[in-house]
């Protein structure tokens, strides 16, 4: 299938991350086992703590579809990954109750069980600090719902997270709680988007519903997570399943938010990082040429 990306000069963010000047997001792993012949995964490693910066082969726990995650601490030393159905510690090795990340039945039937190449899902899952604990991380996650006979078969209906905490198995860290529902509204595959608070401690956690033109503003703070607000934002509702033809993305500030959908073209609006308001609303219509099959705010 082929890919045309469409890039808007608007200097926003390629990841849905906001670490501030921390080393948080220095090191992500990519791709399914590149050579079945060799023992273990030998997968694609981007290490930003390396200069020149190259990416590299590299043996590592998961292969991945599109669901992808990791983490490191402050100063860039991997702490944990996800490829959205099992998460690897910094040795490479699944964690104590790291497995059967979003089992159901979508993955039991669909997926077939297995994990070996990941979970699919563009711009669904994220990973979290807790902003009360300082060894504990949220993965913030959607599981892909499957009910054969229903229009459309495959959705999204809740927003979970699994907690790990780092103080566990020497410090390697475990899986506590699992596949836990933050909220059921019914939302859009992919643009599950966050950018940190004002305060530098709580994170705010951007998500559109399924249908409508709704975007879910959730708080995460040491408090747990709260629903702030549940905008209607753009002067059109959305193409119903209109889902990875497009993502989301904030501005390196925070400020600004983007949403693109080859349906629905390019909405851009202010954001409060303190109050979790969006205002401003902008549009920018967009006729896909021929062949264009999904594109991507940069």
């Amino acid at each position: 299938m082929k890919h045309i990306f469409l890039l808007i000069s608007l200097l926003f963010l390629s990841t849905s991350m906001s670490y501030a000047q921390s080393k948080q997001d220095y090191v992500w792993f990519f791709g399914k086992d590149q050579n079945i012949q060799q023992e273990g995964i030998q997968g694609i490693r981007f290490d930003f703590n390396e200069k020149p910066f190259k990416p590299e082969g590299a043996d590592q726990g998961l292969s991945f579809d599109r669901n992808n995650a990791s983490i490191c601490d402050k100063d860039g030393n991997l702490l944990l990954y996800t490829n959205g159905c099992a998460i690897a510690n910094r040795e490479h090795q699944i964690m104590p109750n790291g497995d059967s990340i979003n089992a159901g039945n979508y993955f039991d039937v669909v997926w077939r069980g297995d994990c070996r190449n990941g979970y699919p899902g563009r711009q669904d899952i994220t990973i979290l600090p807790d902003p009360g604990y300082n060894l504990g991380y949220f993965i913030i996650h959607k599981t892909r719902e499957f009910v054969p006979g229903y229009s459309p078969s495959t959705f999204m209906k809740d927003l979970k997270y699994t907690y790990v905490d780092m103080s566990l198995d020497g410090g390697l860290g475990d899986v506590t709680e699992k596949n836990k529902v933050i909220a059921s509204n019914g939302y859009l595959l992919s643009y599950l988007t966050v950018i940190s608070h004002s305060n530098q401690k709580d994170w705010w956690i951007i998500q559109p519903k399924v249908i409508d033109n709704i975007f879910y503003a959730y708080l995460l703070s040491e408090d747990g997570f709260e629903l702030v607000d549940s905008t209607i934002l753009g002067d059109t509702d959305f193409v119903f399943n209109t889902t990875s033809t497009g993502d989301a993305k904030f501005s390196p500030d925070g400020t600004k938010y983007a949403f693109f959908t080859l349906s629905n073209g390019l909405w851009v609006y202010d954001f409060d990082r303190a109050t979790g308001q969006f205002s401003n609303f902008k549009s920018l219509a967009f006729t896909a040429p021929e062949n264009f099959k999904s594109g991507s705010v940069e």
